[in-house]
């Protein structure tokens, strides 16, 4: 669904340049307040399971408040007060799925960071080559074709993958096939990876793993596989920040597989024994290779009713 379609718009103006930053409705509502009473072009009301979870509003150009982030019910009074205000043939309403609603807005804030509207690294953007290895693509998709998909099947697995950064990974992943999501918290890396094609701009977006939970967006999807690559690194100094990631990636998967790549032994032991702390049954993988410095080590987890193999190297 593209929004700026169906409004017929050249553009349309959030609230906020990130998605993280949709979670606070407190300026969306004092926006609608300040709407109360003018005169406004049009309005468009988007209604996802019976709720309004985002209006438009034209006046001059449109403007789009959402609490899709996270559900805020006094968005929605305030959302409906000026919907209903707005006279009959100025208004308009969409019933919309919620996770299609949520792609459209993260396509939005996507476009807003290519176009330099959200983002200024456009004028010191690497080259393609310079931002990606074809060698360390290639040693991904090894790794998931000679070892993850023998014991897991994930043809038909939705993916969220944790610090993205400029869509390495993530492309490698999608030339396999697998329906990915992808967030950092890094919007240049994430621009960086728009821009060339490897990140999708309705499945990528700008947010802050450790609050993973907090957003309606790990509902929307369903996921059944959290993957990360090349975590790190991880120091003694940080390690409370990285245990909060992965107790994140914990707490919004219920059944479903995790694969975490680092470049250490002792970052992969840190990681095996944070997710046997939180529940989850691990294994280690050695992936090493003497070209290169990248996903050496190899996390495999399980959580839930996932069939686990226990294949590989314990940590005891």
């Amino acid at each position: 669904m593209d929004l700026r379609e169906l409004l017929n718009a050249r553009s349309i103006l959030l609230v906020d340049d990130n998605y993280g930053g949709l979670k606070d409705t407190s300026f969306s509502k004092y926006l609608i307040n300040q709407m109360l009473h003018s005169s406004l072009d049009a309005v468009a009301a988007f209604i996802c399971d019976g709720q309004m979870r985002g209006l438009a509003f034209q006046r001059d150009f449109w403007t789009l408040v959402t609490d899709i982030a996270h559900f805020d019910s006094e968005f929605e009074s305030c959302a409906e007060t000026l919907f209903q205000e707005t006279p009959r043939k100025q208004r308009r309403s969409y019933t919309v799925d919620a996770a299609d609603f949520n792609r459209s807005v993260m396509a939005l804030l996507s476009d807003s960071l290519v176009s330099g509207d959200s983002c200024e690294c456009g004028g010191g953007r690497r080259s393609r080559v310079l931002a990606y290895s074809p060698e360390r693509q290639e040693r991904i998709q090894l790794l998931f074709k000679t070892k993850i998909e023998l014991l897991y099947n994930l043809s038909d697995a939705t993916i969220l993958e944790l610090g993205c950064g400029n869509g390495m990974a993530t492309a490698a992943l999608h030339e396999l096939g697998y329906n990915v999501y992808a967030l950092d918290n890094d919007r240049c890396a994430i621009c960086e990876g728009l821009f060339y094609g490897a990140l999708q701009d309705e499945k990528t977006v700008v947010l802050d793993a450790r609050y993973l939970s907090q957003y309606d967006f790990v509902r929307y999807y369903n996921f059944d596989c959290i993957v990360g690559f090349m975590l790190g690194a991880i120091y003694e100094f940080n390690k409370a920040e990285w245990r909060k990631i992965l107790s994140e990636a914990v707490s919004v998967l219920s059944d479903g597989l995790f694969v975490f790549t680092v470049q250490k032994k002792e970052e992969v032991d840190f990681i095996y024994d944070t997710m046997k702390d939180l529940g989850a049954k691990g294994e280690l993988v050695d992936n090493q290779n003497d070209t290169s410095i990248y996903d050496q080590w190899v996390y495999v987890g399980a959580k839930g009713n996932v069939p686990f193999s226990g294949a590989g190297e314990q940590n005891s």
